[in-house]
């Protein structure tokens, strides 16, 4: 089932023909509708059933979650400041005119 190196076949992104079964491809291209619970019920249950048989595709959608889990954490804690001696050091720079 693993089919990674296929080209798109022209369905737009969150849809498939429904007799067709979901590539690994259109896992890629679906994965964000399917994470965010978005897609049409039929496209879900297609998607679902191809993580059933796909080892490879349920690491990636795993991996699709940590970094969304991870890309939110960063947003609730914010940029943490530099070292004030990491500032002083590129401020040294610029006045140097490097």
């Amino acid at each position: 089932m693993h089919e990674s190196g296929l080209p798109h076949d022209g369905h737009s992104a969150g849809e498939i023909d429904p007799s067709d079964e979901v590539t690994c491809q259109q896992l890629v291209e679906l994965v964000t509708g399917y994470v965010e619970g978005a897609l049409q019920p039929r496209t879900m249950n297609h998607v679902e059933e191809h993580l059933v048989v796909c080892d490879f595709c349920v690491t990636y959608v795993e991996q699709m979650r940590a970094t969304i889990a991870t890309l939110q954490g960063l947003e609730k804690h914010g940029s943490p400041e530099p070292p004030a001696s990491a500032l002083a050091a590129l401020q040294a720079r610029r006045a140097a005119g490097a």
